[in-house]
């Protein structure tokens, strides 16, 4: 990270000049779909509702593209607004979740932080605020010149009169509004901008930077933007000119741990974040394991059930430096079994908190990122690699391609192997039929009279393994 950037982000702060900016990154940690997700969703509704196959890939074609304000658009035509929205109002639906921590690092900059602006229409940041700051969904002129507001560009769940998702809703909300245009222009003039939760690369943002520049006059404000690793040259002119500047993360640990790190580190006198590009310290008690080649070459990722202790890092003891990190889990699984995967994944969640793993699959993948880079990355890192088989996953290309490089990094030793039986299929022939899959019995979830019951004896299976394999890992 740049030691610079970072320093001139604290002034920010410090003067009370600083708006955070959160994208649907902020809520993915908390396991809700990203705008991409949420796109495919309603893609898949509209399949089952037998639309037309040219609109589904009409669609798909423009998921495939990023060009997710035209997806969401196309998928409401061929919903009805009605149907489009109650899908959308469940699918957002925080009701019941954890606020996740990236919330609560923004929450806890309440003391100077001047306002949030989101597109998100969920409530984690109402709920990390403690509904101390108001909501904010339709902006009055003058808004510039208050402090301690959730600005929710996109409108609040349940209130679907407020929702900007589509192509025609955005248009009239952000350019057909003088009220809003006029609030825009007067933040990004006269307040510094932090993005956090943005791939930065979809066309949402892209309308958004465009306006920041023909706000800015060619002389635009300073801005920032906590990015994942990997903004190609192209993309990283076109933020610069809008006034952007990049603090880039490894995200090794696939949990974005390190932007809550930043956030926290802030505050005057708050231990900065650790350089991603510096050498990890030699530890004696821990001699590098095969295969964690791309763990030495940058600090290792503080896993985000270690966030809420950032504070009291400054004072930690050297037993606890070398405590043992969480085990790396990576699922490869299906698209059509995502529902179950979720279900596994809530299932998962105390082994989550005791900090005993970090999960990861491709669900979290922000807007902007590289899927096939990131999925490829994980997998590499990944201590545990999990296979939800089913049919589906058999016949999946991509899933065939992970299990192969999945298998050699087990014969390898750097990594261990469990495939979790969730459907009937012909899975004793393939190449992982020799290892033991749970549930032990070679019931498959969905076979069980109680499918919780069956995710629940699969997940203390995993703990077993995991308890195991913890304490080798640094």
């Amino acid at each position: 990270m740049d030691e610079e950037i970072l320093e001139q982000l604290r002034e920010r702060y410090t003067s009370g000049n600083l708006i955070v900016f959160a994208g649907a990154g902020v809520s993915a940690a908390a396991g809700m779909p990203t705008w991409k997700q949420l796109a495919e969703k309603l893609r898949d509704r509209a399949r089952r509702r037998s639309a037309d196959p040219a609109v589904i890939d009409e669609i798909q074609q423009y998921i495939s593209s990023n060009q997710l304000i035209n997806a969401l658009s196309a998928a409401r035509l061929a919903l009805g607004p009605q149907d489009f929205n109650w899908t959308v109002d469940k699918e957002l639906d925080d009701t019941g979740r954890d606020v996740p921590e990236l919330a609560r690092a923004i929450a806890a900059l309440k003391p100077k932080l001047k306002a949030v602006l989101t597109t998100n229409i969920d409530r984690f940041l109402e709920r990390a605020f403690q509904g101390e700051w108001r909501m904010v969904d339709r902006p009055a002129g003058d808004i510039a010149m208050d402090r301690c507001f959730i600005l929710k560009l996109h409108g609040t769940l349940r209130a679907w009169d407020t929702w900007v998702f589509s192509r025609d809703q955005y248009d009239r909300a952000i350019f057909g509004s003088p009220l809003l245009q006029d609030a825009f222009g007067a933040l990004y003039r006269a307040h510094s901008i932090l993005f956090v939760g943005f791939g930065l690369a979809d066309d949402n943002i892209d309308q958004t930077l465009a306006r920041v520049r023909a706000l800015s006059g060619g002389q635009p404000p300073m801005h920032f933007a906590l990015l994942p690793k990997g903004v190609p040259p192209f993309r990283r002119r076109l933020l610069e000119e809008s006034g952007v500047r990049l603090i880039v993360y490894e995200n090794q640990a696939g949990d974005h741990a390190e932007v809550a790190q930043v956030l926290l580190g802030l505050e005057p006198g708050a231990a900065p974040p650790p350089p991603p590009h510096a050498a990890a310290p030699p530890q004696a008690a821990a001699p590098p394991r095969a295969g964690a080649r791309a763990q030495q070459q940058s600090s290792p990722t503080l896993p985000s059930s270690l966030v809420k202790a950032l504070a009291a890092s400054q004072t930690s003891t050297p037993s606890a430096a070398a405590a043992p990190r969480p085990v790396r889990v990576f699922f490869s699984y299906a698209s059509r079994d995502e529902e179950l995967l979720a279900r596994l994944e809530a299932h998962m969640t105390p082994l989550r908190r005791e900090g005993l793993m970090a999960p990861w699959h491709s669900g979290k993948i922000g807007p902007g990122e590289d899927t096939e880079r990131a999925i490829g990355e994980q997998l590499e890192a990944a201590d545990l690699v999990l296979l939800l088989v089913s049919a589906s996953y058999l016949a999946s290309e991509q899933g065939d391609a992970q299990v192969t490089r999945a298998m050699e990094r087990r014969a390898a030793g750097q990594a261990v192997v469990v495939p979790i039986l969730l459907r009937p299929c012909d899975w004793e022939t393939t190449r992982f039929a020799e290892l033991q899959a749970v549930p032990r019995d070679k019931k498959p979830v969905t076979k069980w009279p109680d499918e919780d019951e069956a995710l629940l004896q699969v997940v203390r299976e995993i703990r077993a393994v995991v308890t195991k394999l913890r304490p080798s890992l640094r």
